[in-house]
């Protein structure tokens, strides 16, 4: 039962967070993401500084399979006086699905990056590091990280 409540709020503040993000006009990102986790990614501007973004991955293999997805709002800053890097932090949820022991592992966490935008084109990679406490099945606590690339279709 708690791991359904857990899944329903989860999918209940993306449904509010791409409800949120379909009234404004504002850029969308698409792409991909590798490390924790590798898979596909999407960014979407809200305003001048602030973002939801989302990844999602799976992995299906003889004798396993996990399906990883997490959202997050971040704040971009200015603090570097460029305009082609900026850093960012912010907040999400994640879940994870495996099968080994048919666990779902929800958590919260905490990205703190930096975007740099490739010149003249709508290209902007990132790099990440994420504390992340996971609190279901078991409290967790642990730092994840990735790197990716986006291309912003407006």
């Amino acid at each position: 039962m708690k791991k359904s409540l857990l899944a329903f709020l989860f999918c209940g503040l993306l449904l509010v967070s791409v409800e949120t993000v379909h009234a404004q006009n504002s850029d969308l990102g698409v792409g991909a993401v590798i490390n924790n986790p590798s898979g596909l990614s999407a960014k979407y501007w809200l305003n001048d500084d602030i973002a939801v973004d989302a990844a999602f991955s799976f992995a299906i293999a003889e004798n396993f399979s996990e399906v990883y997805l997490h959202t997050d709002v971040l704040k971009h800053t200015d603090t570097i006086n460029s305009e082609a890097l900026e850093l960012y932090y912010g907040m999400g949820m994640r879940l994870l699905w495996s099968d080994i022991n048919n666990d779902l592992n929800t958590g919260l966490r905490w990205p703190v990056g930096t975007e740099y935008s490739i010149a003249d084109s709508n290209v902007k990679s990132f790099i990440e590091l994420v504390p992340t406490l996971d609190f279901s099945p078991d409290a967790s606590f642990f730092f994840g990280g990735a790197v990716g690339v986006r291309l912003y279709l407006n």
